[in-house]
């Protein structure tokens, strides 16, 4: 969901947005609901070089910006991608939140291209809280913000609904309703 959000800010500043989703119908929601300029299905690219291909045929330029939420693979193709100076926002690493390691196929491209990645934890960006809910909250009343939620209902549904998360079965951001 924070991805999806992150390409809408793009959009609305004047940036070319690709997103990169999990399954076609996600894929079309992200080029036809969201607005995004394109938007590439991972499962249909089983390893790095032809996800870093459909990264070349969508962003025959390079890419200069990413935000990064799910590491693994996904990060190695972008970095494969990447134009010299380009900056990564590090957000999250979806991939290694069971525990294990995730390691970088080729960190010496950040080297290289010498690029800016940085973590983002919002937490840390309290002092223009009220400047970003004044913004999305306005582009959510007029409808230039758009989003959607996977509902599931009781605290009993809670670790089922985690672990969908965590494999790609929610749509959008995941929420427990517990009343």
């Amino acid at each position: 969901a924070v991805g999806s959000v992150v390409g809408q800010l793009a959009k609305a500043r004047g940036a070319r947005a690709v997103g990169i989703a999990g399954g076609t119908e996600k894929c079309r929601y992200v080029v036809e609901e969201l607005g995004f300029d394109a938007c590439i299905d991972y499962k249909q690219h089983a390893d790095v070089r032809s996800l870093s291909a459909a990264l070349k045929a969508e962003c025959p330029g390079g890419v200069d910006g990413y935000f990064e939420n799910v590491g693994g693979y996904i990060l190695d193709a972008v970095l494969l991608r990447a134009n010299a100076f380009s900056r990564v926002a590090m957000c999250g690493m979806i991939s290694g939140y069971d525990g294990q390691p995730i390691p970088m196929a080729a960190p010496q491209l950040i080297l290289v291209n010498r690029m800016k990645v940085e973590g983002f934890i919002v937490s840390e960006h309290m002092e223009v809280w009220p400047e970003a809910l004044k913004e999305l909250g306005g582009m959510v009343a007029t409808g230039k913000l758009k989003f959607r939620e996977s509902i599931a209902e009781g605290i009993a549904s809670a670790p089922q609904a985690f672990i969908g998360l965590l494999k790609g079965k929610n749509f959008g951001k995941q929420l427990v309703k517990l009343i």
